[in-house]
C-alpha cells in the first residue's frame, strides 16, 4: 500500500514535469515556427532581393546619338562605326584557373615563397598574351596586355570586353576576321563614334563629345543589382553639350544570372536602348563655310544673325580645330596643339573686348534721348580736343572738319564724341548701353558664355576700388575704350536690336519659326531711327565702311578700331557691324579681326570691312 503511494505521488510530480517540458517544447516550437514564417513568408521579397543582388548584374549599353543637321538639313554630326579588339575574360576563366594551379605546384615543388595574389595575376598575364601571339602575328604587331590591367578590369568591370585595340582600320578587321575563329576569346566589337563630315567647320558651335565611363552606375528599378557600363557618348561642349538629353537617347540594359565565379549564365532581363533625336541648328552651312573661309587668315570671329527671329545663320571662330581629331578620345599631344593656339576658345561667346569706335552709336543714341543735343548743329574738330592740360586727338580728322552727328559717325570723329559725352554725362551713355544688354550675357543656348561683360559707371568704378569718375573715363567711354569688354555675340545682338529698332534682341542656335516681332520696346522713335540708318548708309557709301560697299545693296555699317593688350603689348581690334537691306533689314552682322603681332595695323574699315562684304555678297548671291 505504501509502495502503491509512493508510486502515485512520483508519477503526479512526473507528469507535472512532462507539462513544463510539453509547455518548452511547445513555446520553442511556436517561437519557431513564428521565425520561419516571418523569414519565408513576410521577408521572403526582402531575401529574395537580396539573393538577386548576390547573383545578378547588369549590363548598361549607350544608345546611338542623334545626328545635327543645319537649317536645310545638311549633317552637320553623324555617327560612324568604332571597330576594337576585344577580349572576353570571362571565356578564359578555366585557363586562369588552370596555369594558376600550374605555377603554384611549381612554386611549391621548388620551396620558394610566393604570393597567392601575385601568382593570380602572373597566370592571367601569361595566358592573355599567349593568346594575344596569334593576333599580334596577323597585324604585324607587339601587343602585350600587363597583369596589372588585367585584373583591374575583372575586378572594376568584369562582365565587359577589355577593349585591346581601338578604332581599328578596314584593313586590320578584314585581317582579323578571316583568321579569329567564332569561338575564340579575342573578337572584333563596333561601337558609334562621332563623326563630323565637314571637318573644322562650325566646330565651336556643335562641340565634342567624350566618353564616359559609368555614367549610369545607378540604381535601377531600386534593386540596387550591381552594374556596369559601357563606356558612352557624353558631350562636353557646344550643342553636344546643351542638347545632351535630346542627343543621348535612352540606354538599355541586360540583367544577367551569374555563376559562383562570376560568369554570365541566365539572362534575366533586356530592354533595348532608345536611340537619340535628332536636332537642327539655325545655321546655315554654306554660310558657317564662307564665314569661316574669310576669315581663316586672321584671328577673330564673324557672327551672322537673322534680326527677325533671332537665329544665328553663321558662327565663326578663328583659330579652330578639328573635332574628329578628338575621336575616340582625346591625345596629349593633340590637346596641346589645340591648346597652343587658343583653338578652344569660342571668342564670339567667350572673348572679352573693347568695342571701340562701334560705341560710339550707343553714345551717340544716348545724345539723340538726352534732348541736350541738336544733332544738326556742326561742330568743328581740329585734329585736337584741349581738356584742361590734356590734348585728346582725332586720328580721322587730324587736319580738322566741320562735322554734325550724322557725319561724326560716318568720319568716326572722336573729338564730336568728346565734347557731346561731356556735355551729356557718362550716366545716359552706360545706361544706354545696358538697356542693349552689353553688360549680361546674351542666354543663348550654348554652353560657357562668359559672364565679364563689364560696361562701368561711376558706381562700378568705386565697387571694384578704381577711384572717383573722372573725365577722362567719361571720354573713354564714348569710344568704347577704357573699362568697356563685351563679346562678340553681345555686338551682334546690338546690330540687330538696332536694325529691328527694338530692345531685347536674343539669339538661339536652333532653327526656330519666324517671328513678326522680336524683342522689346522700340529704342528710338522712327524719325530718328531713320537718321541712324541714314548715317550708318552713308559710312558705307561713302566713308570709313566702303570697303564693304556693294552696288545695288543698301547696307547700314560702322567701322570700329579698338585697342587691348595681348601678353603684356599692344594690339588693334578691327571691327564692322551692319545690318541690310539697310531699309528692310534681313541679316546683322559683326566681324572681328584681331592683331596677332606689332606693326600689322589692323583697321576697322580696311580689314573688317572687306571680310563683311564678302559675307553680304554669300547671303544675298550677288557674287
Amino acid at each position: 500500500m505504501k509502495l502503491s503511494m509512493n508510486l502515485l505521488k512520483w508519477c503526479q510530480k512526473s507528469s507535472g514535469r512532462i507539462k513544463i517540458f510539453q509547455s518548452i517544447a511547445l513555446a520553442v516550437f511556436i517561437y519557431l515556427f513564428c521565425g520561419l514564417f516571418f523569414r519565408q513568408i513576410l521577408q521572403h521579397s526582402y531575401f529574395q532581393q537580396k539573393s538577386r543582388q548576390q547573383s545578378a548584374r547588369r549590363i548598361i549599353f549607350p544608345a546611338a546619338r542623334g545626328n545635327i543637321y543645319d537649317r536645310n538639313g545638311n549633317i552637320l554630326v553623324e555617327n560612324r562605326p568604332l571597330f576594337s579588339l576585344n577580349l572576353y575574360l570571362d571565356e578564359l576563366s578555366e585557363k586562369f584557373h588552370r596555369e594558376f594551379a600550374k605555377r603554384i605546384k611549381e612554386y611549391a615543388k621548388s620551396g620558394q615563397k610566393f604570393n597567392r595574389t601575385q601568382v593570380h595575376t602572373e597566370a592571367r598575364e601569361f595566358v592573355v598574351n599567349e593568346l594575344m601571339g596569334a593576333a599580334n602575328d596577323i597585324l604585324g604587331k607587339e601587343i602585350h596586355v600587363p597583369g596589372q590591367k588585367i585584373d583591374r578590369h575583372i575586378n572594376q568591370c568584369a562582365m565587359l570586353p577589355m577593349t585591346i585595340l581601338d578604332d581599328l582600320s578596314a584593313e586590320e578587321c578584314e585581317k582579323l576576321t578571316d583568321v579569329l575563329p567564332v569561338s575564340s576569346p579575342l573578337q572584333i566589337g563596333v561601337s558609334l563614334t562621332r563623326h563630323h563630315p565637314n571637318g573644322a567647320l562650325a566646330c565651336h558651335v556643335l562641340g565634342y563629345t567624350v566618353l564616359a565611363q559609368n555614367q549610369h552606375l545607378r540604381r535601377e528599378n531600386g534593386d540596387n543589382v550591381r552594374t556596369f557600363a559601357v563606356r558612352e557618348q557624353v558631350g562636353k561642349s557646344g550643342v553636344e553639350k546643351c542638347a545632351d538629353h535630346v542627343l543621348a537617347g535612352e540606354v538599355g540594359y541586360e540583367t544577367w544570372i551569374v555563376d559562383h565565379s562570376g560568369n554570365k549564365s541566365i539572362l534575366d532581363e533586356k530592354a533595348n536602348p532608345r536611340d537619340g533625336q535628332s536636332v537642327y541648328l539655325s545655321i546655315d552651312k554654306d554660310l558657317q563655310k564662307a564665314a569661316e573661309e574669310a576669315l581663316r587668315p586672321y584671328a577673330g570671329s564673324i557672327i551672322v544673325m537673322d534680326v527677325n527671329s533671332g537665329e544665328i545663320l553663321a558662327l565663326a571662330n578663328s583659330p579652330s580645330y578639328d573635332p574628329n581629331l578628338l575621336y575616340p578620345s582625346i591625345s596629349k599631344a593633340t590637346f596641346n596643339q589645340i591648346s597652343e593656339k587658343f583653338g578652344w576658345l569660342n571668342q564670339a561667346m567667350q572673348g572679352l573686348f573693347p568695342m571701340g569706335s562701334i560705341f560710339k552709336l550707343i553714345s551717340a543714341i544716348a545724345f539723340v534721348k538726352s534732348e541736350k543735343i541738336d544733332i544738326h548743329e556742326k561742330w568743328s574738330c581740329t585734329g585736337v580736343y584741349q581738356f584742361n592740360n590734356k590734348r585728346l586727338r582725332c586720328n580721322n580728322h587730324p587736319r580738322g572738319e566741320c562735322v554734325d552727328l550724322g557725319l561724326a559717325l560716318g568720319k568716326s570723329c572722336n573729338t564730336y564724341m568728346f565734347d557731346r559725352a561731356f556735355k551729356v554725362g557718362h550716366e545716359p551713355i552706360a545706361r544706354e548701353a545696358k538697356n542693349f544688354g552689353l553688360d549680361s550675357k546674351t542666354e543663348i543656348e550654348l554652353p560657357y558664355e562668359t559672364e565679364g561683360m563689364t560696361i562701368p559707371d561711376a558706381a562700378w568704378k568705386r565697387e571694384h576700388n578704381l577711384g572717383n569718375w573722372l573725365p577722362g573715363d567719361t571720354f573713354n567711354l564714348a569710344i568704347g575704350q577704357g573699362y568697356v569688354l563685351t563679346t562678340p555675340l553681345n555686338v551682334c545682338c546690338f546690330t540687330a536690336a538696332l536694325a529691328k529698332n527694338r530692345y531685347g534682341i536674343k539669339p538661339t542656335i536652333f532653327k526656330t519659326e519666324e517671328k513678326a516681332v522680336h524683342g522689346g520696346e522700340p529704342c528710338l522713335c522712327d524719325e530718328e531711327h531713320k537718321f541712324f540708318v541714314d548715317a550708318l548708309v552713308s559710312c558705307v557709301e561713302n566713308y570709313t565702311g566702303r570697303k564693304a560697299k556693294i552696288d545695288g545693296l543698301a547696307i547700314a555699317g560702322k567701322t570700329g578700331t579698338s585697342q587691348f593688350r595681348e601678353s603684356g603689348k599692344k594690339r588693334n581690334l578691327a571691327w564692322f557691324i551692319c545690318f541690310a537691306p539697310a531699309y528692310d533689314p534681313k541679316i546683322a552682322l559683326t566681324v572681328l579681326v584681331r592683331e596677332q603681332a606689332e606693326g600689322l595695323n589692323y583697321y576697322g574699315g580696311s580689314h573688317a570691312a572687306p571680310i563683311a562684304r564678302k559675307i553680304l555678297l554669300n547671303y544675298f548671291k550677288l557674287n
